[in-house]
């Protein structure tokens, strides 16, 4: 293949995939599951036990398995990095509790598949929304507000009871007792039948989420299990295993009832929200490592994709994909080019062919009030972390994939190592141009980065302004005059983490020791 060829291939491939995607205007169906990694699902590492869940491995059969899928480590701030192809801090959604409403000035995916198709897409969210709108005095409107057409499902995190509960349909909230994976499939089945045109249904399930339960007998193959509350605590794994399979068997039934030319004009997305539940997962992922921690355990999940336009058939696909690329992915998707917004980085034309993956680092990030708080990056081989209690760790996910060998001290690191750490650790190439936060221009520099108790700034064009210090989530936390073409300034009150400093309309990130 001469250098020509080289060259014009992939940016051939990319146009035939998004013009023939534009022609058919197929379907999006995104399937969301709750608290499931990897570990429980077939044809994934590690070998613990499986979901029987045959419907999922038919996709695997005819689509795409994707092995390096980053989530954040809870629920709310995925869904929003989805919806709005932002990392949490730009949009303060950083946790499932009081850090997890999305504000209604966001666009929101199917705000801009709305106007980027010029209203030739219908769209809806059936399921868990869990970004605003909960509380003591219920906003029920909060979803279609923030751009869903058609919402139909739970306002908050997860239910008390699967079969009593609270059902919101467009604004109206009534009790139900439908136990709830069934109605959510009968509520999109209902939803995409009565369309006429194409159609993006994003259906989110809220199992496996607690409270661990034996669903109804047939929707799973684990059998007559014992009910009661003490018999599920000292046994949780088969009744985690047993919702994970009513899943399944409705995800076959929801395929079964759409007609099948129009499921054929159908892309089906597999998703897991974040890690397994720490009360489920299985070695060799330590307990304490699933769901809301930074670990592979909380942040590693299943992803499968398959139907029109995913020309891979039972192939897998190593390239890195962060939950924020699932924003403009799917508006390429529906025909609109969208290589790059915010932090969203398209996987589209791997659907079509095997390439290269646009990023070569991932981000994630919680902020629960824990000693897992903190953020994560990786690359294709290496991992770094930082907790917000000033610990660090450092990984070959390639020999260590389950993270039991820190390499830690610098001191030790041969190298390779070191640049790997310092590239995660220092500079964030992780997190992409959104606003002049990520700009790094020349008229500037600062130095030592990492920082202790003081920060030196050099400037190379000197005239006197001003230097404001943000943390990550754009809050203010320091500002003052630079009246010295070299200036000290002391950062010793300020905590362990990564910040900004601005000076004039120059921006540059470095983290405090």
């Amino acid at each position: 293949m001469n250098f020509l060829t080289k060259i014009l291939l992939p940016l051939f491939t990319i146009l035939f995939f998004t013009n023939s995607i534009f022609a058919q205007q197929p379907n999006i169906l995104l399937i969301i599951v709750d608290d499931i990694g990897v570990g429980p699902i077939p044809n994934y590492e590690p070998n613990s036990t499986k979901a029987n869940m045959p419907h999922l491995e038919a996709m695997m059969d005819e689509g795409i398995t994707f092995d390096n899928v980053w989530s954040n480590p809870v629920c709310a701030p995925s869904r929003a990095n989805m919806l709005t192809g932002k990392h949490g801090f730009r949009t303060n959604v950083l946790n499932a509790t009081d850090l997890a409403t999305l504000s209604q000035d966001e666009t929101t995916l199917h705000e801009y598949i709305e106007q980027s198709s010029n209203g030739t897409y219908s769209n809806s969210l059936i399921g868990k929304w869990h970004l605003g709108g909960t509380g003591m005095n219920p906003d029920y409107d909060y979803p279609n507000d923030s751009g869903i057409e058609y919402f139909g499902g739970i306002m908050g995190g997860g239910v008390s009871d699967y079969n009593d509960y609270d059902l919101v349909i467009n604004g109206q909230a009534n009790t139900t007792t439908d136990y709830i994976t069934t109605k959510f499939t009968d509520l999109a089945i209902d939803w995409i039948n009565d369309q006429n045109q194409p159609w993006f249904c994003w259906l989110a399930y809220n199992a496996a989420h607690t409270p661990l339960h034996l669903p109804p007998t047939n929707l799973h193959t684990q059998g007559n299990l014992p009910t009661d509350a003490t018999s599920i605590a000292n046994n949780p794994l088969p009744y985690f295993l047993a919702m994970i399979e009513s899943i399944d068997f409705e995800m076959g039934r929801l395929f079964d009832n759409i007609p099948p030319s129009e499921l054929e004009n159908t892309v089906i997305i597999f998703v897991g929200d974040n890690g397994t539940s720490q009360a489920v997962i299985e070695l060799p992922f330590p307990a304490n490592r699933g769901k809301g921690s930074l670990y592979q355990g909380g942040v590693h999940v299943p992803m499968v994709v398959s139907g029109a336009g995913v020309n891979r058939a039972n192939e897998r696909e190593d390239a890195l994909i962060s939950f924020s690329d699932m924003f403009s992915t799917m508006v390429e998707l529906t025909g609109t080019p969208l290589s790059q917004i915010h932090d969203s980085y398209s996987f589209a034309p791997l659907l079509a062919a095997q390439g290269d993956g646009q990023r070569d680092c991932m981000y994630t990030e919680v902020s629960s009030g824990g000693n897992s708080d903190g953020w994560a990056a990786r690359d294709e081989t290496y991992k770094y972390i930082k907790l917000d209690n000033g610990g660090q760790r450092f990984y070959n996910l390639i020999d260590d994939p389950y993270e039991t060998d820190n390499l830690l001290p610098v001191g030790t690191l041969n190298a390779t190592d070191l640049a790997a750490y310092e590239k995660l650790s220092n500079h964030f190439d992780v997190i992409s141009p959104v606003s002049d936060l990520e700009k790094e221009m020349i008229g500037f520099k600062i130095f030592p980065n990492p920082a202790g108790d003081n920060l030196f700034l050099e400037m190379e064009n000197f005239e006197k302004q001003y230097f404001y210090i943000f943390d990550i989530s754009g809050k203010e936390m320091k500002r003052g005059e630079v009246t010295f073409e070299n200036e000290t300034i002391s950062i010793n009150d300020l905590n362990a983490g990564m910040y900004f400093i601005q000076v004039g309309g120059e921006v540059k990130k470095f983290v405090k020791e």
